[in-house]
């Protein structure tokens, strides 16, 4: 069994199901029948269990929760239900799992950093932190639908996305919880909605500021005895978490990592050199690119940072990051603190500019000037942009007929309920024709935004994309025994910034406002005020021209192209070309994430045409 845990009903199928994975070694947590619950095998974090009568409750991951006050909860709790009131003020990050009478419920964070996957075994629902857990057990195929989907970029949106790569498995979205029945069938029960974005900048502050504190403060308590680590690029947000781990840290306990760009306008360098002199008793490893991986570096032997879930994420940045996994395991590290979701949450995207001409509109128009001069947006294009009033299952259609339509022009906003949607150049006609009948297929069945205005979709999409990697790349360090964390994704910190308005969170005359206002007297002022950001596109392009042969290669009878999603010839001429821009590298990301795993030597179900073929 794979590292993850199964959670299985109260009834008679779940014990031939957990038979399986107990002769792999796994452990087992039962209901009050006696009967399988909880199998699981290397949980993720910590594990913390409490009975009320028959009923059972578990919090698997980082949830600094006393297990008393867990206990009361329970208790008031009547059903499954019953326990959105603990959900609503969960600290950290955890997944909650439950059985009343045999019905359980089983739930995840709003990031998706821990998410949750179900199928069918046998007419038995069985739900797992892991969808290849389940396609284990179902023995199912890659989804070639799904795989499509994969390539479309930036990314496939809500309700497309995300959805798991292998057949009949399927993930249950990030803001409901999975109701799985005795009688096998099963329900998902939406338990969470923004909060209304109605606070000031002063008024939002100190909740973003006691949240904060509070997710790295527990995490590091909770590793009382080990080395924590975190990133240190110079940026505001990986310099907020170190400042502090730094106060909650015993000297001589925290390891700071940075890792310099080529960028040579960039100056991240010396604000995390300044931000660690500030620093006494941490240790700062600086990694150079003489010795580290650079981007694409480890293509042709992958199995550092594929893993059989789907596709992975950072793939560029695949080896530099197990890289930096290697380098902090090796010195003891047992926590590592990353940054991501930092800007997701106290950077607006542009979409918010829509929602603020409905409820501000001079605060809007004030706002669009000055994000416009930064942007070079055309005042006209601006105007359309926020005129535009298509629901959102309207703007799902106006994408499907425009998947491989060009890109807009640079200096026009994109201020629509997702960023342009586009199938790349490379992809087939029978792909192509796969996600614009997905596409549509959604916009008829007339779903739901993520919340009632584009700028907080916006937002929670991005929130779930940097989820998604971070459940990735916690995989890949967990299997070194480091637990990766990403307190701005924690679900009580999202909240605190989604209660404050989008024009105080962002500004286009102030970096990050919120969070700065938030830790001001906890992180030095020069970050709090810096106002510039190192780029990592001069990185892409050494990467590409240094590793340019092994990305050939690749698209020389690929496993996609066996699939008929790709035309390889396309691809190889993009890997060939001049890119003036990083835009064409970026939307290479998914489609080399595909390949690659699909090539993965430890895939159970591999491309029949790779196969054939005898490639690795």
């Amino acid at each position: 069994m794979e590292a993850g845990f199964v959670v299985l009903p109260d009834c008679a199928g779940a014990a031939a199901v957990a038979r399986i994975l107990l002769a792999d070694g796994a452990q087992v947590l039962a209901h009050a029948s006696g009967r399988p619950w909880l199998v699981g095998r290397r949980l993720p974090g910590t594990l913390t269990t409490v009975a009320v009568g028959r009923d059972r409750l578990a919090l698997i991951g980082h949830c600094p929760l006393a297990a008393g006050e867990a206990e009361r909860a329970l208790a008031g709790a009547h059903d499954a239900a019953g326990l959105d009131a603990l959900a609503r003020r969960l600290p950290g990050s955890a997944h909650l799992v439950a059985s009343f009478d045999g019905r359980v419920r089983v739930q995840g964070t709003l990031s998706g950093v821990r998410a949750v996957f179900h199928t069918g075994v046998h007419g038995t629902p069985v739900a797992s932190d892991r969808p290849a857990i389940l396609a284990g057990l179902t023995g199912a195929d890659v989804d070639d639908e799904a795989l499509a989907l994969r390539l479309l970029t930036p990314f496939a949106p809500h309700p497309l996305g995300p959805r798991p790569v292998w057949r009949g498995v399927r993930q249950v979205p990030e803001d409901c919880w999975l109701l799985l029945a005795p009688d096998g069938t099963t329900r998902t029960v939406r338990w969470w909605h923004p909060p209304p974005a109605e606070l000031t900048l002063h008024q939002g502050a100190p909740a973003v500021r006691t949240a904060l504190r509070e997710a790295v403060r527990t995490r590091v308590a909770a590793t009382p005895d080990g080395l924590v680590s975190s990133d240190l690029s110079g940026g505001l947000d990986s310099g907020t978490l170190t400042c502090l781990a730094a106060a909650d840290s015993r000297p001589g306990t925290l390891l700071t990592v940075c890792a310099p760009q080529l960028d040579p306008g960039g100056d991240d360098m010396a604000f995390a050199r300044r931000l660690g002199d500030r620093l006494p008793g941490t240790t700062h490893l600086l990694l150079d690119h003489e010795h580290a991986p650079t981007m694409y570096a480890g293509l042709d032997h992958p199995g550092g940072f594929v893993l059989p879930d789907g596709p992975p994420s950072w793939v560029r940045a695949g080896a530099w990051f197990a890289d930096i996994t290697h380098h902090v395991a090796g010195r003891g590290s047992r926590l590592h603190l990353c940054g991501h979701g930092g800007d997701e949450l106290f950077t607006p995207a542009p979409a918010h500019l829509h929602s603020l001409a409905r409820a501000h509109p001079l605060v809007a128009l004030r706002h669009a000037r000055g994000h416009g001069a930064l942007a070079h947006w055309r005042p006209r294009a601006t105007a359309r942009a926020l005129a535009d009033s298509r629901t959102f299952p309207a703007w799902l259609d106006h994408s499907a007929r425009h998947l491989t339509a060009p890109a807009p022009p640079q200096f026009h906003p994109a201020l629509g309920w997702t960023p342009p949607l586009r199938m790349p150049d490379w992809a087939t006609p029978d792909a192509v024709h796969t996600v614009r009948a997905h596409t549509r297929r959604a916009a008829v069945e007339r779903p739901a935004p993520l919340a009632p205005d584009r700028g907080t979709h916006s937002t929670l999409e991005r929130v779930r994309q940097a989820g998604a990697a971070i459940r990735y790349a916690a995989a890949l360090m967990a299997a070194h025994g480091v637990d990766f964390a990403a307190p701005y994704l924690d679900d009580r910190v999202i909240e605190s910034a989604l209660a404050v308005r989008p024009d105080h969170r962002g500004s286009p005359n102030r970096y990050k406002p919120l969070l700065a206002e938030a830790m001001r007297g906890l992180v030095p002022d020069e970050l709090l005020v810096r106002a510039t950001k190192g780029e990592y596109g001069e990185d892409a392009y050494t990467g590409l021209r240094r590793h340019r042969a092994t990305l050939l290669g690749l698209f020389e009878h690929s496993a996609l192209a066996g699939r008929g999603l790709v035309d390889d010839h396309r691809v190889r001429a993009t890997l060939l070309g001049d890119h003036p821009t990083v835009r064409p590298l970026i939307a290479l990301e998914p489609t080399l994430a595909c390949e690659l795993w699909l090539r993965d030597p430890t895939h159970p179900h591999r491309s029949p045409a790779a196969a054939t073929r005898g490639t690795p």
